[in-house]
């Protein structure tokens, strides 16, 4: 293939690089302005240069890297390499594999059920009695539940039995969703199965079959968190549902319009009222955590140098015995038990270095959409990259899950191609 075409892939992969972080960005801009709500601190001057340079940090960092890379004439052949139907059956298996040891450890090892209150189930899990590090790091690579399915639609496959195993798989993180009441895994599912789509499978994201996907997801997603929201009142105390989410902890700062509140609470049992506080709640979700950023901003802590937002890193070389750092000290200085946007966790650790960080994350990002050109292999990673992109106002998904999936499959690859090597050379 000639220079000139993969450079014109190479200029679509920078437009989607950059699609992702404006969506992200009108995502919130449209919820902000949409969601009736106060202001109770405008945001300051630090928060908001912080937030933007970061940016700008991380997109130079891509297009730098990429204009490196043209100047040095790098020669890429981009004949795709094709993704073998070995890895694929291998890596279908593992996931199977490593989701029923998950729930072999969830089930009996950290006594949750189906019959437990959403409450119950959480202190189990989080229990440090109750943890196994053999189950924990077999466990792990159920996180790569989305990649069968991302490989199947790659390949533009038509074997329908092997469609509803791949999409079996995104019941791993919804079903312990379900049972620990967590949003983010419900959301995280849904949200990687829409990036797939959108990205991969674009030709197909106006017929009727994912239209309908598309909305039953939604109704979905709507539905449980009323569950979740709803199990979580209830275990605490009895009072009004209602009354409890609209003065629940992120409303100080960002409280719902006086009229709202009592429009909602006056109409809490018809259509209407449901939608209402349906609408607002998202959209306080998707906007207060920029805002608890900034709250957080002014509470002086020494900076953890990456050991925040690589929380589950340090609690597992914690339980090795290879570290003894207080996971206290890596929880939100405020003592808020809400979320303070990825730049809100990038500044706990680095602080204004972060911009130094951002440029050469936008660096690595460059090498691995330009890579998935070539190498098929590597398409989950950009998939992984545009999700995280979309959210970076909203949650923080590095310190969630996202870098124990980057892990988990880089370990994949390499023990796939240390298999293919040692078989080329026998």
């Amino acid at each position: 293939m000639q220079l000139n075409n993969f450079f014109s892939q190479e200029k679509f992969k920078g437009i989607l690089f950059l699609k992702s972080l404006l969506i992200g960005v009108l995502i919130w801009v449209f919820c902000y302005i949409c969601t009736p709500v106060n202001v109770a601190n405008p945001l300051s001057s630090e928060v908001i240069w912080y937030i933007i340079l970061n940016y700008l940090a991380l997109i130079f960092g891509y297009f730098f890297v990429n204009n490196f890379f043209k100047q040095k004439k790098e020669i890429v052949d981009t004949q795709n390499t094709q993704l073998s139907e070995l890895f694929l059956y291998v890596l279908i298996t593992l996931v199977y594999f490593s989701s029923i040891i998950r729930y072999i450890d969830l089930f009996f090892v950290r006594e949750i059920s189906f019959f437990n209150s959403i409450y119950t189930n959480k202190h189990n899990v989080t229990q440090d009695a109750n943890f196994s590090i053999v189950l924990g790091v077999l466990g792990m690579f159920r996180f790569l539940y989305f990649v069968p399915y991302l490989f199947y639609i790659i390949e533009k496959s038509n074997k329908k039995k092997l469609l509803i195993i791949c999409v079996l798989l995104f019941l791993v993180p919804l079903i312990e969703g379900y049972l620990r009441g967590s949003r983010r895994l419900f959301f995280e599912a849904i949200g990687v199965f829409i990036t797939i789509t959108c990205v991969y499978n674009f030709s197909k994201i106006f017929s009727k079959k994912i239209i309908l996907i598309g909305v039953f997801s939604l109704i979905l997603s709507v539905f449980f968190s009323n569950f979740v929201l709803k199990e979580r009142v209830k275990e605490k105390e009895r009072s009004s549902f209602l009354k409890k989410i609209v003065n629940s902890p992120y409303n100080d700062l960002l409280p719902l319009k006086p009229k709202v509140k009592e429009f909602i609470v006056k109409n809490k049992d018809n259509f209407i009222g449901k939608a209402s506080f349906n609408s607002a709640h998202f959209g306080q979700h998707i906007v207060h955590g920029v805002y608890e950023f900034d709250y957080a901003i002014k509470e002086k802590s020494e900076k953890k140098m990456g050991m925040y937002n690589g929380f589950i890193l340090v609690k597992f070389f914690n339980k090795l015995g290879l570290t003894n750092i207080s996971l206290e000290s890596l929880m939100n200085p405020t003592g808020r038990v809400t979320y303070i946007t990825f730049f809100g966790g990038l500044f706990l650790d680095f602080g204004w270095y972060s911009l130094i960080i951002m440029f050469f994350y936008g660096g690595l990002q460059n090498r691995f959409f330009v890579k998935a050109l070539k190498l098929n292999y590597l398409k989950p990673l950009v998939i992984i990259f545009i999700f995280t992109n979309v959210f970076l106002l909203t949650f923080n998904f590095i310190r969630a899950q996202m870098l124990l999936v980057i892990i988990s499959y880089l370990f994949i690859l390499a023990i796939f191609y240390s298999y293919h090597k040692l078989k080329t050379f026998i």
